[in-house]
């Protein structure tokens, strides 16, 4: 579980919009993400601090208050230094900080943490991780990395990895134009 089954459908959206850049405000909650989680929520008291300190963080964020958002998220890794959760939304308010670099070594600790696991938080961080690479240039390690994201059951993953392939948006356009009226330009 993640944790975020408690929240209500406007919470989610809140969530969506705020750590995912290029979510559309209709589209804010999908339900078409279809995880395995491979384990249950752990109980201990270290998991369930940083739960609270992430929770604090992204509260912090949706009211804009980023710094404030960075020192929750701290604390929640420093609560609970091996759960790739912390991790993850750290590196989400960090990209809101365009502190890429510390976003991207973020991202790179979680999925170390859940390497081998087919589970939302690294689906999560393949999303984000493949944000950041398309930003610099690298779009065959972004689309990598989308693909995997996919691979596990992220519905945004599967549409960035059709936006990306060159076949699928030439058939797009060709498509579109044809919708259109137009001719044909090839």
């Amino acid at each position: 579980m993640s944790g975020l089954e408690n929240l209500s459908e406007g919470d989610l959206a809140a969530l969506k919009i705020i750590f995912d850049p290029t979510a559309v405000i209709g589209e804010v909650v999908d339900r078409e993400d279809k995880f395995q989680d491979d384990e249950p929520e752990p109980s201990t008291p270290e998991y369930l601090e940083s739960k609270a300190l992430r929770l604090f963080g992204a509260r912090a964020a949706e009211q804009g208050k980023l710094e404030e958002a960075l020192e929750e998220m701290n604390k929640a890794v420093a609560a609970a230094p091996e759960l790739p959760d912390a991790y993850n939304d750290r590196a989400q308010v960090l990209r809101l900080m365009l502190k890429d670099d510390e976003a991207m070594s973020d991202l790179d600790r979680a999925l170390q943490l859940t390497e081998g696991r087919r589970c939302r938080v690294r689906a999560f961080a393949l999303c984000q991780r493949g944000l950041l690479l398309r930003k610099r240039g690298a779009e065959d390690e972004a689309r990598a990395a989308f693909t995997e994201a996919a691979t596990i059951g992220s519905s945004f993953a599967k549409k960035q990895v059709v936006e990306m392939n060159p076949y699928a948006a030439l058939c797009n356009q060709m498509l579109s134009q044809v919708l259109r009226g137009d001719k044909i330009k090839l």
